[in-house]
């Protein structure tokens, strides 16, 4: 509820502050005075545009404040989601829009500056503002089927499945859509996958293959020069072809059987020991020797195919790595890339069958959901047409069509729109294409009284709804927005006496010349101050005693009427 508003250097207004009540609010005024410049005020409060013309004194900012009481619900929602809620709020928020005469604006909820789309969005959850030519949140078509939605409560829990639903269709639609669209090169990469593997796979290697075999291929090559070699050592251990006529196996022999025979000094024993470890050390090298001579015999096919595998494995070296072991890394890894691809190729199959499912269950939960909407639909057009008998408009149509659109969506396959027929006879068409001024206005009225225990914006804000309204259907009007206050705060500039009667608060805007200068001031106004202001917009400034008269009498009038509607719900809003 907007608890105060605070006005400085804005156009006509120099400084002014209003402290607004829960119920009827009304500001009136003669013609130019200054009634839409609150308004206009308010709406810059909102987040509408702002512009230096509107700047009062060039020399200084222009600034607007408004102090709203809070209540749980969507805004304290929005403040926590925006972190602009704080334990020390206590209960109230805080807005400031300011302009500077250069046309820069700034805004401030509770203290921390925000963007204008904050403001905006924060202004659709405090206040809805019918202007004359700009309807604002109700006849948004945006927000037809949260209205609609709102008035079914099993609509909620069907709805919420709907946004599950869609929000999973879309997920897996969009994974596999990510597959299939990379289908193509998919493919590519498994033959190419295909063919490196089997390349490589084709060759068997094994770790350290290379080094055995480059230790082969010189050994091959360098073959007679090591035979000779092995039996070059193999004579001079074994054969007495050498040293003095005698093999080294020979003369080591000699020397243990001398070392044997000088046993009894104690120095021979552990040498004639160390002689016969070498003795059977030349044993062994000589047999060594002895094979390995024999093994080098080679023909010009075995050295062929040695360099003939090392040609292939320095081929998959320049392709795959600079080593065998590098080369088996990649083998392991083209694997298992493929192994992901085929996969995929599973996934896709699986994401087919859930996105069908998935698809299916949305259409049904969907078609729940229109159900239950057209049900909610005929019970706002059951309310408004009421609303409307009551307001002078018996033979107005209005119609809530449920239709089918072409795209899905988060909330459901329905578009929703608001019909409305002036005339007997006429078919229903769009409310922007067919209704007067006077006729919007009531329907507006209509609409909120319809919808006024669902519709949560505290604050409704009227700018001269009455305009092209009068007889009896005026009468009708003033008793519906005293009917919507009684759930609303409602704050409204009129030019009606009628509607003027039945106020709560009311408010006088006037202009004042001064040192060549023009100034709005306001002036709330009690009990006999209403009757004059009423006798005044009855019959003008000059107004008789008979003028007096009647305002009494209208005021007398709506008072009874006002407690016959219930005045005891104006304290249940305030307490709220």
């Amino acid at each position: 509820m907007l608890r105060e508003i605070y006005i400085k250097n804005l156009v006509l207004i120099e400084e002014l502050r209003m402290e607004l009540q829960p119920g009827m609010n009304v500001f009136t005024g003669e013609t130019g005075a200054g009634k839409s410049i609150i308004i206009d005020a308010l709406g810059l409060l909102l987040g509408e545009r702002m512009s230096s013309d509107l700047v009062r004194d060039a020399g200084q900012k222009a600034m607007v404040e408004g102090v709203f009481l809070l209540s749980e619900g969507e805004v304290k929602a929005f403040l926590e989601a925006e972190g602009l809620l704080d334990d020390e709020d206590e209960g109230q928020l805080i807005v400031r829009r300011e302009i500077s005469p250069q046309g820069r604006s700034s805004a401030r909820i509770n203290g921390r500056t925000v963007t204008v789309g904050q403001l905006k969005s924060l202004g659709e959850h405090l206040v809805d503002i019918h202007l004359q030519h700009d309807n604002q949140l109700l006849l948004n078509p945006r927000m037809y089927r949260y209205f609609v939605d709102t008035l079914v409560p099993e609509i909620e829990p069907v709805l919420q499945q709907v946004r599950r639903l869609y929000d999973r269709w879309q997920q897996s639609h969009q994974e596999l859509e990510h597959i299939l669209g990379r289908e193509k090169e998919r493919v590519q990469a498994l033959d190419f996958l295909d063919y490196q593997i089997q390349e490589i796979e084709e060759v068997g290697l094994t770790p350290g293959e290379e080094e055995e075999l480059v230790v082969q291929q010189q050994r091959m090559r360098d073959a007679e020069e090591l035979r000779q070699g092995a039996l070059e050592i193999h004579r001079l251990v074994y054969e007495a072809a050498q040293v003095g006529n005698h093999a080294a196996y020979d003369l080591v022999a000699a020397a243990v059987d001398r070392a044997r025979a000088l046993e009894k000094d104690a120095f021979f024993g552990p040498l004639a020991v160390s002689l016969e470890n070498c003795l059977y050390e030349l044993e062994d090298i000589g047999g060594k020797a002895a094979d390995f001579a024999s093994q080098l015999q080679f023909d010009a096919g075995e050295l062929e195919e040695v360099e003939s595998r090392l040609d292939v494995i320095a081929r998959l070296k320049r392709k795959y790595g600079d080593t065998v072991e590098e080369i088996l890394e990649f083998l392991e890894k083209a694997r298992q890339e493929k192994s992901e691809l085929a996969d995929s190729e599973l996934r896709a199959e699986t994401l087919k069958a859930e996105v069908g499912e998935l698809a299916r269950l949305y259409r049904e939960e969907s078609a729940r959901l229109t159900e239950l909407r057209r049900q909610g639909g005929k019970v706002l057009t059951d309310l408004v047409h009421r609303e409307l008998a009551q307001l002078g408009m018996p033979a107005v149509r209005f119609v809530v069509s449920v239709e089918p659109r072409e795209t899905p969506g988060r909330d459901g396959r329905d578009q929703i729109m608001f019909l409305f027929s002036a005339n007997p006879g006429e078919e229903p068409r769009l409310l922007s294409r067919v209704a007067s001024g006077g006729e919007i206005s009531r329907l507006i009225l209509a609409l909120k009284r319809a919808l006024a225990e669902v519709y949560d914006v505290p604050t409704l804000i009227f700018d001269e709804i009455d305009v092209g309204v009068g007889g009896s259907a005026l009468n009708a009007m003033a008793r519906k927005l005293f009917e919507l206050s009684c759930q609303h705060q409602v704050v409204l500039v009129t030019h009606s006496p009628q509607v003027a009667s039945y106020s709560d608060c009311h408010y006088l805007l006037q202009k004042i010349m001064e040192d060549e200068t023009t100034t709005t001031v306001v002036q709330r106004l009690g009990e006999e101050h209403k009757i004059e202001e009423i006798a005044r917009m009855l019959a003008g400034k000059g107004y008789s005693r008979l003028s007096l008269e009647h305002a009494r009498e209208m005021v007398s009038q709506a008072e009874d009427e006002k407690r016959k509607l219930g005045e005891d719900s104006i304290e249940t809003l305030a307490k709220g």
